[in-house]
């Protein structure tokens, strides 16, 4: 079951990553377009929009790595060991 949820993820993140000309990371316009479009359901409360921004930006270089978005998704999803 694990390995299907990374499957789709990985999916997700590499289609936007893709928009934007990458496939190792995500801008953070990145990010949040594709938190809206495919999470939107989970962003609320303590896990809104912009507290996922800051709890996966931590070093400030505007990016996101694929496990970084994986940490934060399963986070918010409730779906982390």
């Amino acid at each position: 079951m694990e390995h299907l949820l990374n499957d789709n993820l990985l999916k997700y993140f590499t289609e936007y990553a893709l928009k934007e000309g990458n496939t190792t990371a995500l801008s953070i316009a990145g990010l949040k377009s594709l938190l809206q479009n495919q999470f939107a359901q989970y962003l609320k409360d303590s896990f809104s929009l912009d507290n996922v921004v800051k709890l996966l930006d931590k070093d400030k270089d505007g990016k996101v790595s694929f496990d970084e978005f994986v940490t934060i998704i399963k986070k918010i999803t409730g779906t982390e060991a």
